[in-house]
């Protein structure tokens, strides 16, 4: 610009109110994840190594990243459901469904799974853009044998339920990693993370534990074969932004912001699947005992395993709290049968074909659901026909 002596001089617009109140608020949030990941990573380190100082059980040294997250969602759950009478409760064929517990679970879940779908994804699109192209490739980004095995080992230091680790499953595509790796994980963290593994070692001995590994590892594997050829992955439109892409372009930003804006990009998509798992887990954790009475009616009769496999594969229930209720069925019940129960109601769940059904479609999520029910159901049978 030239004013009238014909001096030549820059004239800077003032930037408007809306982009610098959203920059402040795009940096005040990345704040917060660094500092909410900092301290999760924090916290897990030093619980499990005063877990491990103080003499306590191996399970209680393991750890588990999403803790913090999930005992201040209960905590959230309790507090806003306390006005709710004790005495309300509906009944249903399945059971009583207790009115205050479901709707403090639901709230539960409604805070943990979009917080653990923003950090997983935050995280994993971080470590993508932070690190080359061939780095990736050699570690998950691979589909071969050592990326699927690769899905497997994260998966079994990896806890978490079924319907959080499908979060899970879409922050690894979407930073980058194989899709048949990716499935290898779906499959192994529910399934056979160190909870499970600890508790089949603790249940059966070795040669139960060791059974459970290699009818695991073996699922695993399938599912991740059966994801080229059943189309098991996410839908592109799930992941793919063009106003993102447009926007870096006219605008670079920082490797940590284009992390963020990718991460809750993601979370807009799935937000609306992540609040309808939340809620059918609140339902369908009010009959997680029914499995229980159903398997000690079994007994070892020889379609225990068939019923382990339909019962357990609805409901929403993690390693750690199918421990106990499995645990008193050990003498009641061959071990296949016991083995199908654990992986059935570890391994997937309503909740988790909900979410997957907005992330890839009916069809796969429909293909993946037979083929657990077929595993689960057949490996049992297969077990105890052997060890008859």
């Amino acid at each position: 610009m030239v004013n009238a002596q014909g001096t030549q001089f820059l004239s800077l617009s003032p930037r408007p109110r809306s982009k610098q109140l959203r920059s402040w608020l795009e940096r005040g949030l990345l704040a917060i994840t660094l500092t909410t990941l900092i301290y999760l990573g924090t916290t897990v380190v030093l619980s499990s190594t005063q877990a491990l100082l103080s003499g306590q059980p191996l399970e209680k040294a393991i750890p588990v990243f999403e803790a913090p997250i999930a005992e201040l969602g209960k905590a959230l759950g309790r507090s806003l459901s306390i006005w709710i009478p004790e005495e309300w409760a509906v009944p249903t064929p399945l059971g009583t469904l207790d009115v205050r517990f479901t709707v403090s679970y639901t709230i539960y879940e409604w805070f943990k799974l979009p917080v653990l779908l923003y950090l997983t994804t935050f995280a994993m699109t971080l470590i993508r853009l932070s690190i080359s192209t061939e780095r990736l490739e050699r570690t998950l980004g691979r589909g071969d044998l050592l990326g699927i095995l690769g899905g497997v080992l994260l998966g079994m230091v990896t806890p978490v339920c079924s319907c959080t680790v499908t979060n899970l499953y879409a922050g690894l595509i979407a930073g980058g990693a194989h899709r048949r790796a990716a499935a290898a994980f779906l499959f192994a963290s529910p399934a056979m993370n160190e909870f499970a593994i600890a508790f089949m070692l603790i249940t059966t001995g070795l040669p139960g534990m060791l059974l459970y590994l290699i009818a695991g590892i073996t699922a695993a594997a399938i599912v991740a074969l059966l994801a080229e050829i059943a189309h098991i992955a996410p839908k592109p439109s799930v992941f793919q932004s063009p106003t993102c892409k447009s926007a870096a372009i006219n605008m670079p930003r920082s490797l940590l912001l284009q992390a963020q804006s990718e991460a809750l990009q993601l979370l807009r998509r799935l937000l609306f699947a992540v609040l309808i798992s939340g809620a059918l887990a609140a339902v369908l954790t009010n009959f997680n005992l029914t499995l229980v009475a159903a398997l000690r009616q079994a007994g070892y009769a020889w379609w225990g395993p068939l019923a382990a496999a339909l019962l357990g594969l609805p409901l929403d229930v993690n390693a750690a709290s199918t421990a106990p209720i499995l645990f008193a069925l050990r003498e009641i019940v061959p071990l296949g049968t016991l083995i199908s129960a654990m992986m059935a109601t570890t391994v997937a769940s309503i909740p988790e074909g909900s979410m997957l059904v907005r992330i890839m479609g009916w069809r796969p999520t429909l293909t993946l659901a037979m083929f657990y029910a077929a595993y689960t159901a057949s490996i049992g049978l297969i077990i105890n026909a052997v060890l008859a």
